[in-house]
């Protein structure tokens, strides 16, 4: 397959959308009920639509893919994610912000559950681990100078600020498909065949029975880690560790940091051991963290901060290790004609748990204590690294090529 973009000029358009993110990121709730005039419920059912509308545009862009490539519903994808902000910006009724959230969901919802086969098609199947690290890399950056510079504009020019941080996340989007679509002209389309039943496919992913254990690996690491970093990590650190609003900074910048520093070397690591040993022990860095995080509630606030940032160092190297190889282990299982309904089921899977992570998490925190929240925790791994063996052992004919990275 020719090559018609290196894997710095997409990171370059990655660095952009993310560092629009990162701007509006602080700034979403606090806009919806102050400038909007949403009330706090309201605020809430934004969240639901921006979910539930992205949940409901997955499977048909994962069809969508399989007749028209990915390239262009990408495209697609980036044109809701530009006019979803703008909308938000546009000071319109409350109701505004529901058309934003289903644009911006739907978007959302479209480009994740396509990006894998994107990605494999710019730049083949042996790169795509290696361009996945770069964007975890490359996220953790520009989300965070993004969130710095939201509410620089929000606290030096208002309303004014706010709407301008929304037009330049809206901006950002429109950039990066721009930037898609100089990298996919010229680039030749295979003609897909017309397809009786579109969505014949789209349940596939779910009735095979090796798969099934790598959607359930996916959707654990998401509800127990990645859907909680942001809404339900802090909590608990405030509540049972006793940190306050700057300690629960530290260590969150930590975790960032950490993912910086330490994902080159560990794409390294994920390169020699294989996808699955590396989730394996992805799995694993995430378990040994709970008995930081347990630590960081019986120490000092003082000491509790030192504790909770080794937490978020564990974290961290988890998250570097499972980037670069959860897709391309969904590509290795996923039949080649069914690769988008695959990559598509697993990203439903990601927005499945990013819902019920805070939905499940906080209310079993809150009404039974950390003790509940620490053993859902260690019983959520168990069920995980479970996922991991049987994934292994479950055929003869998969093994050699789940256990050999590339």
């Amino acid at each position: 397959m020719a090559m018609t973009a290196s894997p710095r000029t997409y990171l370059s358009g990655w660095a952009v959308t993310t560092l629009g993110t990162g701007i509006v990121f602080p700034l979403t709730a606090v806009y919806l009920h102050d400038h909007v005039g949403l009330p706090v419920p309201a605020v809430s059912l934004y969240f639901a639509v921006f979910a539930v509308a992205g949940l409901v545009a997955n499977p048909f862009a994962g069809v969508a893919a399989g007749r028209y490539g990915p390239g262009r519903v990408v495209l697609v994808a980036t044109g809701f994610q530009t006019l979803g902000p703008l909308v938000l910006a546009a000071a319109g009724p409350p109701a505004f912000g529901m058309v934003a959230a289903l644009l911006s969901g739907a978007g959302t919802g479209i480009f994740y559950a396509v990006l894998t086969p994107l990605l494999i098609d710019l730049f083949g199947r042996d790169r795509l681990g290696r361009v996945l690290a770069g964007q975890n890399a490359v996220s953790a950056a520009t989300v965070g100078v993004g969130a710095l510079a939201g509410g620089v504009l929000a606290g030096w020019g208002g309303v004014a600020g706010y709407r301008l941080a929304f037009v330049l996340n809206g901006l950002s989007y429109a950039a990066y498909g721009l930037l898609l679509a100089v990298i996919l002209r010229g680039r030749r389309i295979a003609a897909a065949e017309p397809a009786d039943r579109p969505f014949a496919g789209v349940l596939t992913p779910f009735t095979d029975r090796g798969f099934r254990w790598l959607l359930l690996l996916q959707g654990l690491l998401v509800l127990l880690g990645f859907g909680q970093i942001e809404s339900v990590t802090p909590l608990v650190l405030r509540e049972s560790a006793g940190l306050g609003v700057s300690g629960i900074g530290v260590v969150l910048a930590v975790n960032s940091l950490a993912v910086i520093a330490f994902q080159a070397p560990l794409l390294r690591v994920v390169e020699r051991i294989g996808h699955v040993r590396a989730l394996q022990t992805a799995v694993g860095c995430w378990a040994a963290s709970l008995v930081l995080l347990w630590g960081a509630t019986v120490a000092g606030s003082g000491a509790g901060v030192v504790v909770a940032a080794g937490f978020a160092l564990l974290v961290a190297l988890g998250e570097c290790l499972i980037s670069p190889s959860l897709q391309p282990l969904v590509v290795e299982l996923a039949p080649a004609d069914r690769m988008t309904a695959y990559t598509a089921a697993t990203s439903l899977l990601h927005s499945i748990g990013n819902l019920l992570a805070p939905a499940v998490c906080l209310p079993l925190f809150a009404s039974f204590g950390f003790a509940a929240y620490l053993g859902f925790q260690v019983a959520g791994y168990a069920l995980a690294l479970l996922a991991t063996v049987v994934l292994v052992t479950l055929s003869p004919a998969r093994p050699a090529a789940l256990l050999k990275g590339h």
